[in-house]
């Protein structure tokens, strides 16, 4: 599926947002314990995605040389 324009670092710190959100909302019950609601297990590689994608977001840009 082409897309219609290029993706902008709005759009993946969103994308990122929403991958923590979703991982956050338990769908039934209580959560279990240190693990993904989604995947339900401890290494979800979305939710790392979007802890680094945030994290980096969060660092000053570096400085110019």
């Amino acid at each position: 599926m082409p897309m219609d324009e290029p993706i902008s670092p709005a759009l993946v710190i969103w994308t990122a947002h929403r991958v923590l959100a979703q991982h956050h909302e338990a769908p039934d019950g209580p959560p279990p314990l240190r693990r993904c609601f989604q995947c339900r297990d401890g290494e979800c590689h979305m939710l790392t995605w979007a802890r680094e994608v945030l994290r980096a977001h969060r660092q000053p840009p570096p400085l110019p040389h």
